[in-house]
């Protein structure tokens, strides 16, 4: 079994990154654009129209809105697909390096977005169980209700173990299988990342986790986030929350949009040099 060096992984995925930083914005501007603009017209109206509910109680009214958000989870999921295996095939050396502008939906790209809705579907598929063991908790554990904070804690925290786990088994193998394997690419990821969950989470976590923390302190910083909203009833509390990621959803788009040629290139980067180690042939040395 081949074991991944992690640190060698997150440096190398780096060092392609930052120095190809040009050829990968190329390769994604135009569908990052497209998912930015719909990014923000479907969360504003989510936030008016929950916003709306939280005051009047009428469900009817997040229908539809509902299923706009469920549409712009297939459409960032096409375009996540076509930004990853145009870079993808950079590294390998299958594409040249592109012009002003390249966006292409052949056979590979949909490939790749049926890995990441069969991810997706997964992942969906592991918080409803999160969701629905909290709930058998509540319901046959005598005095789980007085500890219903801890077991909202307690609940969050398996959730976010299980959706690591899964992108550490899963998700940082999918675009080089998608792209350069035929086969079930959910099906070979679990078969070749296995024996490997602990440094394919320790790079997992290496690449994003910086990532994540410079995002989050210039989004609280710039947007003020940290302001508490003190008093008032929860509703209330929650429609102050809901009004401020309103206000500040130009700035988090922003943000997104600067940082995405970051993660797909690390993501694209990582990849491949996963899948290369675990598809290297062991030595059989005669003894």
């Amino acid at each position: 079994m081949r074991r991944i060096a992690v640190v060698a992984t997150i440096r190398d995925a780096y060092i392609f990154t930052l120095t190809q930083l040009g050829s990968v914005i190329g390769l994604i501007w135009v569908s990052m654009v497209m998912l930015t603009v719909a990014r923000f017209f479907t969360f504003h109206r989510f936030y008016n129209d929950f916003i709306a509910f939280l005051a009047d109680g009428n469900a009817a009214r997040m229908g539809p809105t509902l299923l706009m958000m469920v549409a712009y989870l297939v459409v960032a999921l096409l375009l996540y697909a076509v930004m990853l295996v145009g870079v993808v095939q950079l590294i390998l050396g299958a594409r040249a390096v592109p012009g002003f502008v390249h966006f292409a939906f052949t056979a590979l790209e949909w490939r790749m977005f049926r890995a990441f809705f069969a991810f997706v579907g997964l992942m969906m598929l592991a918080g409803m169980s999160v969701l629905v063991a909290g709930d058998a908790v509540l319901a046959l554990v005598p005095g789980a209700k007085s500890g219903q904070a801890a077991l909202g804690n307690g609940m969050a925290l398996a959730l976010i173990c299980l959706c690591v786990g899964l992108a550490a088994r899963f998700l940082l193998l999918l675009p080089a299988i998608a792209v350069h394997e035929s086969g079930p690419a959910l099906r070979r990821a679990w078969a070749l990342s296995a024996g490997n969950f602990l440094p394919l989470a320790g790079v997992l976590l290496g690449l994003f986790l910086p990532l994540l923390a410079v995002f989050v302190l210039i989004d609280v910083g710039m947007g003020e986030r940290g302001m508490s909203i003190a008093g008032g009833p929860p509703q209330l509390q929650t429609i102050a929350a809901i009004t401020q990621l309103r206000e500040t959803l130009p700035l988090t788009c922003g943000l997104s949009f600067f940082f995405s040629p970051l993660v797909v290139g690390l993501l694209a980067s990582a990849s491949v040099s996963i899948w290369r180690t675990l598809n290297e042939p062991a030595l059989d040395i005669a003894v």
